[in-house]
């Protein structure tokens, strides 16, 4: 799967679940998404104790799906910003 047809699965599966949130909801669900990612992290170092066995693909699962949330509801075409960001990088950051 493409980045253009996650954005257009996750837009469908929106639409059929009630809608988009406003963009602010958003991102305070991306926010609280990334320190469910940091948490499992630090349970899989042992840094922090756990209950059950933390679920690190889980988490960022959840947190690629609520950041394509955010790209859709504010017309960000995920395929495009990538491709220009790594363009970026290689022009800042060439290969020896």
């Amino acid at each position: 799967m493409d980045l253009a047809d996650a954005q257009a699965q996750v837009d469908t599966f929106i639409r059929r679940n009630g809608g988009y949130w406003d963009r602010f909801q958003v991102l305070a669900h991306l926010t609280e998404e990334l320190g469910e990612v940091a948490s499992a992290l630090q349970q899989q170092a042992g840094l922090r104790p756990h209950k059950a066995t933390p679920d690190l693909a889980g988490e960022v699962g959840d947190l690629l799906f609520t950041l394509i949330v955010f790209a859709n509801l504010n017309r960000i075409d995920l395929d495009a910003t990538l491709a220009a960001t790594l363009a970026k990088l290689e022009r800042r950051d060439p290969a020896s």
